[in-house]
């Protein structure tokens, strides 16, 4: 009898330690390190906090194991037998190796766990194999630049979409960056016939936004906005409450609601006001954007970044008006973009994203300063447009 009043065995619940690295992948896809506690980690696996310190000895541990079980995965599907170079557009398929990849170059108190990235090394080196042509510089721009590709559409591939109206053609969107990397790898296309020269890269710094001198509300408003640009600056938007918001804005907290209705309302202000602050500040009359200017924003970023990554912020607003401002020059001067030519519009801008998110990793897997490679990056990326030179002549 005693054996038919025992309970059942679950031979279907995970072992604790298998448990833990899904609930801190699930969980570490979403917000940076530093956000997420090993309590927390704990119950999302629904194992004993102690369990955490028997199997991995601390978070920190945890956190690492589950980068390098993503980053073994990825490698495995980079490079199948044989390959050279990385499976173009491989990262699309790997979005939790990205999204973590992205929230831990977000937390300062992270960056420790870094990979050494072996994708980049053995990229560069299978690419002077298969492209024995290029030197050092060029093989080293290459791959930053396709590595910054795939990152960038994969974390902000909603909202370059958005900008792109693009958005019932996300197949259209994986197709074109494959062709886009196939063409750095095979040498058609851009680099058929002549040699690329370095194009100057300029940057003209940021623009500080003045507050408004108006009382009442519209300071009320001003100073809110304000608060989210600044604590979009060092964390994401699900980390930010309300009443955060209101005391760095030094007013009383119900003025949210009364005035936008919630923080993510605030929020989105915000993440608007950053991006009119970068255009701004980089664009002229008759000008747009530079190459690889975002470097000079890392507040933008980084914010657009932390934007993206966050699942619960649904941003109904354009947070790209440079490949709006691109798309509208096109019409202009060509007619209407068909759907590949806005995909390579947001290509570039991702590209450009993640080459300045990702630029301390990349840099240190090529042994090279990315700031050296971008007058050539540039060259090649005005060549992938097509069209016409990006984004002045």
């Amino acid at each position: 009898m005693a054996a038919l009043d025992a309970a059942p065995v679950d031979t279907a619940a995970p072992h604790p330690a298998t448990a833990l690295l899904d609930a801190t992948t699930e969980l570490l896809t979403q917000e940076p390190p530093s956000a997420v506690s090993g309590r927390r980690i704990a119950a999302a696996a629904g194992v004993n906090y102690a369990q955490i310190h028997r199997h991995f000895g601390s978070k920190r541990e945890l956190c690492r194991q589950v980068l390098d079980r993503l980053g073994d995965a990825y490698l495995d599907d980079a490079f199948p037998p044989g390959a050279l170079v990385p499976t173009p557009g491989v990262a699309v398929r790997h979005e939790s190796f990205v999204r973590v990849l992205a929230n831990i170059q977000l937390d300062e108190a992270a960056l420790t766990l870094r990979p050494q990235n072996p994708v980049v090394q053995r990229y560069s080196d299978g690419l002077q194999i298969l492209r024995p042509e290029l030197d050092a510089t060029a093989r080293a721009t290459l791959v930053a630049l396709s590595c910054s590709m795939q990152l960038g559409v994969c974390i902000h591939r909603t909202s370059l979409t958005r900008s792109a109206t693009l958005d019932d053609h996300a197949d259209l969107v994986d197709r074109e960056l494959v062709t886009t990397i196939e063409r750095l790898h095979a040498g058609r296309g851009p680099f058929a016939g002549s040699a690329i020269a370095p194009r100057p890269v300029r940057a003209r710094g940021s623009r500080p936004a003045a507050l408004s001198a108006e009382r009442g509300r519209a300071e009320v408003e001003t100073r809110l906005v304000a608060a989210g640009v600044e604590l979009l600056a060092d964390r994401t938007p699900a980390a930010i409450s309300g009443r955060q918001l209101a005391a760095r804005a030094g007013v009383n907290y119900g003025l949210i609601h009364h005035y936008f209705g919630s923080a993510a309302e605030v929020l989105e202000h915000a993440s608007r006001q950053i991006r009119d602050e970068f255009y701004a500040a980089e664009s002229g009359p008759d000008s747009m954007p530079d190459f690889f200017s975002m470097r000079a924003h890392p507040g933008y970023v980084r914010a657009l970044t932390r934007v993206a990554l966050d699942a619960k912020l649904a941003l109904a607003d354009d947070h790209f008006p440079v490949v709006s401002a691109l798309l509208a020059r096109h019409r202009m001067r060509h007619g209407e973009p068909g759907p590949s030519e806005r995909c390579r519009y947001l290509i570039v801008a991702a590209t450009q994203l993640a080459w300045s998110l990702f630029e301390p990793l990349l840099g240190a897997a090529l042994g090279r300063r990315l700031e050296d490679l971008e007058q050539y990056a540039a060259s090649v990326l005005a060549k992938l447009l097509n069209f016409e030179k990006y984004p002045s002549s």
